[in-house]
């Protein structure tokens, strides 16, 4: 959903750049993190919310995946702050 993305896509090293530093955690070795990645975007894929860029290694987000996903972050945004104090 970063717009630095909406023009030319994303690839497998850029996800795996910004899911190393989040919650998820990633497998030190590249090769199992690059694995688990794409077993991300495959999962994505079979929902509809990315499509892979024909004849790259990119993918882009679908219009029902930005429908999708900028309703969830509205959610998120809007309901689960005050869950996050009871959480912690």
């Amino acid at each position: 959903m970063r717009t630095e993305h909406i023009l030319h896509g994303f690839a497998n090293r850029d996800l795996r750049d910004k899911l190393a530093a989040s919650v998820l955690r990633l497998h030190d070795e590249p090769k199992k993190a690059s694995s688990q990645v794409r077993r991300l975007l495959h999962r994505l894929h079979v929902h509809g919310l990315v499509a892979k860029i024909p004849r790259s290694r990119g993918w882009r987000v679908t219009v029902f995946g930005h429908r999708v996903m900028g309703t969830v972050l509205k959610l998120r945004q809007r309901d689960f702050p005050c869950l996050y104090p009871i959480a912690a």
